[in-house]
């Protein structure tokens, strides 16, 4: 998918322009000259970035190699919008592989939480994208140990039963204790088969609308059940735009997506979406 916003002011010349040159053709043979010259030098600076999406993640992320949607690809769209002579081709796919394609090279960057890990191969904004609040525990309706669960007030609390973790989750790694008895599995929805299905796992750590949204779409809805909790630390992730280090334009494309991250419009276009999310896992 790709979004390759053009100026107005870059259309064509009609009605009476035209009459005007016509009027006075020889006059303005090389001005013309100069002006297509411009025009192609702006379209030789326009640049094509490469942006890896996770499949598997709806609402917030999800697709494939030929196109991704969700949270993250909708504002990521809206902010190469705001970025005049730049486009955007996102796609998604297994995380795991779309880190390792920002990492070797293959693709430009990604929007992410900037963990201390991805700091050693990509450079990231310094206003978030959107935060995500991950300050929920999800688990069955009727687990043997529901009151525990609901009851908890740290992870101590929660010590003994097991956690479903994500594959290639570093905000899980760094916030989430190790000493949890822990499963770690690939895809979201396989987790919650997990959870749900085979109960092989007791809890999981997500955004509610992200469970809620899972759910339906495997016919749990009416199986699972969601604790709001506050001792888990940095439960409101913010998501940064990161590029791959290595990319020469990679600090001038950070400081411009800044100043878009920070303006009035992109945060009420931004609030608008994120309400329609909110709203759509209501209905």
């Amino acid at each position: 998918m790709k979004r390759s916003p053009v100026p107005s002011s870059n259309k064509a010349p009609k009605g009476p322009v035209l009459r005007r040159i016509n009027r006075c053709r020889k006059a303005l043979v090389w001005p013309c000259v100069a002006l297509c010259l411009g025009l192609t030098g702006f379209q030789a600076m326009a640049q094509d970035w490469v942006m890896g999406f996770a499949e598997d993640e709806a609402p917030v992320s999800d697709g494939g190699p030929d196109e991704a949607r969700g949270i993250i690809p909708e504002l990521t769209a809206e902010l190469f919008d705001s970025l005049p002579g730049q486009s955007v081709t996102m796609t998604a796919g297994p995380w795991v592989r779309i880190q390792r394609s920002v990492e070797t090279g293959q693709i430009d960057g990604f929007v992410t939480y900037p963990s201390s890990e991805r700091k050693t191969y990509a450079l990231f904004s310094n206003t978030p994208l959107f935060h995500m609040d991950f300050g929920f525990l999800i688990y069955r309706r009727d687990h043997p140990q529901r009151q525990r669960i609901e009851q908890a007030r740290s992870f101590e609390d929660l010590q003994g039963l097991t956690f479903i973790g994500q594959q290639g989750a570093e905000w899980e790694r760094d916030n989430i204790p190790a000493t949890l008895d822990t499963v770690l599995l690939g895809h979201t929805e396989t987790m919650m088969h997990m959870l749900v299905r085979r109960q092989t796992g007791d809890f999981m750590v997500m955004p509610a609308e992200q469970a809620v949204h899972i759910a339906k779409q495997l016919g749990y809805e009416h199986q699972i059940a969601i604790e709001p909790v506050r001792f888990i630390p940095n439960a409101s992730i913010p998501f940064h735009v990161g590029i791959r280090s290595d990319h020469p334009e990679a600090h001038e494309m950070l400081t411009r997506m800044d100043n878009v991250l920070r303006s009035g419009d992109y945060r009420q276009v931004a609030e608008q979406l994120l309400t329609e999310y909110r709203e759509a896992q209501t209905d």
